[in-house]
């Protein structure tokens, strides 16, 4: 048996030494051998060469193609592997220079003639807006305010397709053929076109018969409740950063930053959606690229990696264009939904586009480690929400930050995911109803929600959904638990057999912690167990007090501030700066309790109430883990810091140990090495406590981390005493 495997070994060593390095570079030629002196100049010849095992190499530079894979199968020892060079800056653009002739058309208003179609625009490498009514862009953030960015059709005026508003009569122009973009209540916002409008009118009529048009059932008969906007008419262009291109006559408008003149800008435009088109594959990996104004698909493939890229504007819809269909997005989708996809997002960047960050299904996928911001302004795909786990299975969803969101349903989770470790906030601006964590019924069994912090948003923090008819089936056996919930609508879990234990939840808009019940409809939580959690407002309805609505179930070792009539801020250290342990001498110490079957770590006699443990040497902290240090507590900059505060920071990404610094002026701070005065020592842990702060003084910090034996140099932090 011991030669068997000894032969195995080393046939596996010989088909690894077969394997071959392609390179490929803007100064090549797909008539050369792809070696590192004669690379091939494109991505897609090299893949056309490659077999498993083989690394595509691809330096420094800018690359504007698509690579289709379609049916090439690796294996975990030999992928096919395409990855920058020795960490050189490559990009993959969607985009094309246009070096264009304008005129001026009024105002500040330019034109120009295309000779391709584009369906997104860059000044500078920064999207413009899409002309629309009412205005709204990503640059000053207005876009994610509804009340300014959207129109509200006039109450008692009107009828579903027939909106009156008297804003409208201001607008020059004939808005027949125009998109509007409903929200029709909830997670339905459906796409549109004006089918009859009168210049100077105050009203119009739009097609309420294309297919996909839907409106929740709690906003039929409420129109006045419709929040709307409209593109795809020159009529639209009145604001700086605004852009309109007309499809028939090829010609573009727009008005450049500051009103100046196009010419003194880069222009470029989005001609592409997607950089790697992946089809029936396997054993794919994507390494260290930067995708600018494109992403990728992997359809109907499984162990697909990305790793290590950013992406930049990475899907935008072709409205401009007339096109009403689907955004393409960043995919990974099989048509086989219990396939064990294995497929891998890690360490990646997503930021500004239209549309989810991504569309994912199949089986034991993990997304870890990335940061997810501006995303979905129109929340026109498919339904309302931001990362669509619905059909992924047993999915692993770890250390992420995700925030600023259009759609009610920021993660969306499928079945047995596990949510852990993540920083979430400001999620669903543009639609109603939804949560941070949205866990439906055929969802909620087995799943695990952990060690999460969800805060400053207008929708839930975290949930537990059911239908809303009478007698229909609800979800059982959920776990919530080591979860911080601040500022946000509230955290809710319908159902029954669940265990929502060790949460801590405060500075909700309704009650903090609510455990439906509801039996009719929401499930009657009879046998849930709610325990070890602090809140304000403890209730078994959303808005009602929690005397007039006790929590159903087993109800226990909780600490309940309208119960107390005190505040949780008497009992943690400094919520209002991330600091969430229980203060020394709090009631929450070992005054919590076990639970059957769950294994809940502690410290001293018995659990403490709450997320965190009194006396822990760590302090986890969710999110992101940047290429440095970062989360600084107390918060950088703060003026309220407690005088016995701590310093604790979120370590970088694969660190091992940081080196801490600490000190009264700035430079000294900055400019530190471990001989300094300001070096206070190397730990392995993120907890370090300064002696003899003073209130009214401000102090300077900086963590420096190890990573792979090199040393990271931190961002100075600071903090004033109160």
């Amino acid at each position: 048996m011991k030669k068997i495997f000894y032969l195995l070994i080393v046939l596996l060593s010989v088909c690894q030494l077969k394997a071959t390095e392609y390179y490929v570079a803007k100064n090549g030629s797909d008539k050369n051998d792809g070696t590192i002196n004669k690379p091939f100049k494109t991505i897609d010849k090299a893949s056309k060469k490659m077999k498993a095992g083989d690394v595509c190499f691809i330096r420094e530079g800018v690359y504007h193609e698509v690579v289709s894979l379609n049916e090439i199968n690796g294996s975990v020892t030999m992928p096919y592997v395409f990855k920058a060079y020795k960490n050189e800056h490559v990009v993959l653009d969607g985009s094309i220079d246009l070096d264009l002739t304008w005129e001026k058309y009024q105002g500040n208003i330019y034109k120009a003639k295309l000779k391709t179609s584009i369906w997104q625009l860059f000044v500078n490498d920064i999207s413009m807006t899409s002309a629309r009514w009412p205005n709204g862009n990503w640059n000053d953030g207005s876009v994610w305010n509804k009340e300014k960015s959207m129109a509200w059709p006039e109450k008692n005026k009107g009828s579903y397709g027939h909106h009156f508003n008297k804003e409208l009569a201001a607008i020059n122009g004939d808005l027949t053929g125009a998109i509007i973009i409903v929200n029709s209540g909830s997670f339905k916002t459906f796409k549109s076109n004006i089918i009859e409008h009168v210049p100077g009118a105050d009203n119009f009529k739009y097609d309420t018969k294309r297919k996909h048009i839907k409106v929740h059932f709690s906003f039929k008969g409420k129109i006045h409740r419709h929040g709307y906007f409209l593109e795809g008419k020159l009529a639209l262009l009145d604001e700086e950063n605004e852009w309109f291109y007309n499809p028939k006559s090829k010609e573009i408008y727009l008005w450049a930053p500051e009103g100046k003149h196009p010419k003194n800008f880069r222009i470029k435009g989005k001609t592409q959606s997607y950089a790697f088109d992946i089809a029936n594959s396997s054993y794919v990996k994507l390494e260290g690229l930067n995708f600018f104004g494109t992403t990728f698909k992997a359809d109907d493939s499984h162990n697909i990696t990305v790793e290590d890229c950013d992406f930049m504007y990475p899907s935008y819809s072709k409205r401009m264009l007339g096109d009403l269909s689907l955004t393409e997005v960043s995919s990974m989708q099989t048509r086989k939904k219990q396939t064990k996809t294995h497929n891998t997002i890690r360490n990646c960047k997503f930021e500004y586009m239209d549309g989810p960050v991504l569309d994912m299904n199949g089986w034991n996928n993990v997304v870890e480690n990335n940061y997810m911001h501006d995303i979905d302004y129109s929340c026109t795909y498919k339904g309302g929400y931001t990362l669509n786990m619905s059909q992924a299975t047993q999915l692993l969803f770890r250390r992420n930050t995700v925030h600023t969101t259009g759609a009610s349903e920021m993660y969306k989770a499928g079945v047995r995911n596990t949510i852990e470790l993540n920083d979430l906030s400001r999620s669903g601006h543009l639609q109603n109803d939804g949560s941070l964590v949205q866990v439906s019924v055929a969802s909620q069994d087995k799943s695990e929600t952990r060690f999460n912090w969800v805060h400053n948003s207008v929708k839930q923090g975290l949930r537990f959904d059911n239908k809303n008819t009478p007698n229909a089936p609800w979800g059982e056996n959920g776990n919530m638990h080591h979860n911080v919930a601040w500022k946000t609508e509230r955290i809710y879990f319908k159902g029954d057999k669940h265990f929502i234990y060790n949460n801590v939840s405060f500075d909700s808009r309704l009650n903090d912690l609510i455990i439906s019940s509801n039996a009719a409809i929401q499930g009657h939580n009879h046998t849930t167990i709610t325990r070890n959690n602090i809140s304000n407002k403890f209730s078994g309805n959303r808005t009602k007090p929690g005397k007039k609505y006790p929590v159903p179930g087993v109800v226990d070792h909780n600490w309940a501030g309208d119960v107390k009539g005190d505040d949780v801020r008497s009992q943690l250290r400094d919520p209002d700066n991330l600091d969430f342990r229980p203060k020394k001498d709090s009631e929450l110490i070992d005054a919590g309790a076990l639970i059957e079957g769950k294994d809940i770590q502690f410290l001293g006699d018995a659990p403490d109430i709450g997320a965190y443990e009194y006396g822990d040497k760590n302090y986890w902290i969710p999110g992101f883990q940047d290429k440095k240090a970062s989360v600084p507590i107390p918060k950088n900059k703060t003026t309220t810091a407690k005088k016995n505060s701590d310093l604790m920071w979120l370590t970088a990404y694969k660190s091992v140990v940081s080196d801490v610094y600490f000190g009264t002026n700035i430079l000294d701070v900055e400019k530190a090495t471990k001989e300094s005065t300001e070096y206070k020592g190397t730990q392995q842990n993120n907890i370090y406590t300064p002696v003899g702060l003073e209130s009214g003084k401000t102090y300077f910090w900086r963590i420096d981390s190890k990573v792979n034996e090199s040393i990271v140099k931190g961002d100075v932090f600071e903090f004033t005493v109160k």
